[in-house]
């Protein structure tokens, strides 16, 4: 079975004391956190950034290095093919001001939202997506995302 690996983001802000996350919708139609392929010699981390800033405009995020949170599916292509997928995504907060300017890549995203986590696990198309939500709620544990950012 054919492989495909990506790098991607989580990004969590806090609005009114309430931890929210941002999902997009992809052009394929299913929703999900912002990801995509590296490019070059990037690092994971690299990659990770300039996708969020590709796909939604955000760009003052600090990211969380450690630990990556690894998602692990398999999808079939228009073609018929089914591959493997693995994408590495890291914790990235957002300013709130800066959460609010979203300019969406139009080519690759139709749509984003800032979601609470009950709201986020909804509307995730797939369930590694909800599995790994439970993951980063674990990690952040009770209260604002504010409570695991990096000092």
């Amino acid at each position: 079975m054919p492989t495909d690996f990506s790098c991607g983001v989580i990004p969590i802000t806090v609005f009114h004391g309430v931890r929210h996350y941002l999902l997009v919708q992809h052009d394929a139609g299913h929703w999900s956190f912002p990801k995509g392929h590296p490019e070059g010699d990037e690092t994971l981390l690299q990659t990770a950034r300039r996708e969020l800033a590709e796909e939604t405009g955000l760009r003052r995020v600090q990211l969380v290095a450690t630990p990556a949170f690894d998602e692990h599916y398999a999808f079939t292509k228009r073609s018929g093919k089914t591959v493997d997928k693995t994408v590495t995504y890291f914790v990235g907060h957002v300013d709130p001001v800066a959460a609010r300017n979203l300019r969406l890549q139009v080519e690759e995203v139709a749509d984003a939202k800032w979601l609470t986590p009950a709201g986020t696990r909804g509307l995730m198309t797939f369930n590694a997506g909800r599995l790994l939500l439970n993951e980063i709620e674990r990690f952040l544990g009770a209260g604002p995302a504010a409570s695991r950012r990096p000092k």
